[in-house]
């Protein structure tokens, strides 16, 4: 899966219009979408612990999946752009 794959999956609310940004377009190119995914993960996740003695939501378990296949994406997104540098500063050593 790919970036635009993954946004597609996402809310639709966030989808207004080609213009404008969207609110995960700033996190990722910020570079705070780690953080902003791993920290909705705890949310979804604490507001379904088995203290509130109510059925897990199903909503908010899709979003949990949807945060972790953003996190797989960016872990492979980030691995890809590290192998390319370590491959760039390989052949810049190379005499």
């Amino acid at each position: 899966m790919n970036w635009k794959e993954l946004k597609r999956k996402g809310s639709q609310h966030y989808k207004r219009g080609i213009d404008l940004v969207e609110p995960i377009d700033l996190y990722k190119d910020g570079q705070m979408l780690r953080d902003f995914a791993l920290a909705s993960i705890i949310k979804y996740a604490y507001r379904n612990r088995s203290a509130t003695l109510k059925p897990m939501n199903d909503g908010d378990l899709k979003k949990i999946i949807h945060y972790a296949e953003m996190l797989v994406v960016i872990n492979h997104e980030q691995s890809k752009e590290q192998t390319k540098a370590g491959e760039e500063e390989a052949k810049e050593a190379t005499p």
